[in-house]
């Protein structure tokens, strides 16, 4: 009777422990629900990006050339040189590009930022030289011409020059710090449907003024069902048409009263298998942003980038 009794104990003892494993792995799964995956999206916006344009100047070639979007650039080729100092011969290659509307710059992953401060902008674009595979570069002292198209010119608009700063694209307008000496003023003449300057260094130009404000916040973005990692967050801020991309799930500071438009863009099996997320709200408050990602078309994603 007593190992009957015993083996009764027994069998009751591991029928709580298998009902207590099966409870405690029923709870994790409802506390830690797997969450959606996702794929890069860079391929897809890559897809959808402005061309570089490419042009060849010899010695038929007028000023301004104008680029397809309305950007007017004029270059003195005796403003040119090799890298090792040497003088160019007709012909050679000008390559731009052109990003003037929030979904230009989202596409191409470019943020209108300087230092951590937002840019207010009117356009970015990127000027190259080539003579044959060999990048140009300007002269000591020299510059070019460029006017940006504007439906409404500003006076206070300044040249700011992109470098490479942790894999991303900064700005600065002085170009004293990319180490160019030069006379000439970074601020752009506002001039009928533009803004224009004398533009001393090649490579990324953003027609922008710093926004500096006393209070900022930034936003944190999480969600219970969506796995980030691979997701591209951007914040659009229409007052001053900034780009924001969001690193790390957490945004650069944005002005305290700003509205804020938050798009969210990734992939799942393939490049038109598309996913979004698109909110607006008004900054006023460091908060956290909870992202449930929906599927989309490419055409119904471009709709919701051209009405930004």
């Amino acid at each position: 009777m007593k190992k009957r009794k015993m083996y009764r104990i027994s069998q009751a003892l591991i029928l709580v422990s298998i009902s207590l494993i099966i409870f405690g792995c029923s709870k994790d799964r409802i506390e830690n629900p797997e969450l959606n995956s996702y794929n890069s999206p860079n391929e897809y916006l890559d897809s959808k990006k402005q061309e570089e344009q490419e042009y060849i100047i010899d010695t038929n070639g007028t000023c301004p050339l104008i680029a397809k979007q309305g950007t007017n650039l004029c270059i003195a080729k005796n403003c040119l040189q090799l890298q090792g100092g040497d003088s160019v011969y007709f012909p050679y290659t000008l390559k731009i590009v052109e990003l003037y509307t929030a979904k230009d710059l989202i596409y191409y992953q470019m943020a209108s930022m300087s230092n951590g401060s937002i840019l207010e902008t009117e356009g970015t674009i990127r000027v190259r030289t080539f003579k044959d595979d060999k990048e140009l570069a300007l002269r000591n002292g020299c510059s070019y011409y460029v006017k940006m198209p504007s439906n409404a010119p500003k006076n206070y608009m300044r040249s700011f020059y992109g470098f490479d700063s942790s894999s991303l694209i900064d700005y600065t307008d002085d170009p004293s710090t990319l180490g160019v000496s030069t006379p000439y003023t970074p601020v752009f003449s506002d001039t009928a449907q533009g803004h224009s300057n004398n533009i001393v260094k090649f490579g990324w130009l953003n027609c922008g003024k710093m926004h500096i404000s006393s209070s900022t916040y930034q936003l944190t973005f999480t969600s219970t069902v969506d796995d980030l990692t691979n997701v591209a967050i951007f914040i659009y801020l229409p007052a001053t048409k900034t780009i924001m991309q969001v690193r790390n799930l957490v945004s650069d500071s944005i002005p305290d009263g700003a509205e804020a438009n938050i798009i969210a863009i990734a992939v799942k099996s393939g490049i038109n298998d598309l996913y979004y997320f698109n909110s607006t709200i008004t900054v006023n408050a460091s908060q956290s942003i909870d992202v449930t990602m929906e599927s989309t078309t490419d055409a119904d994603l471009t709709k919701v980038l051209d009405n930004l």
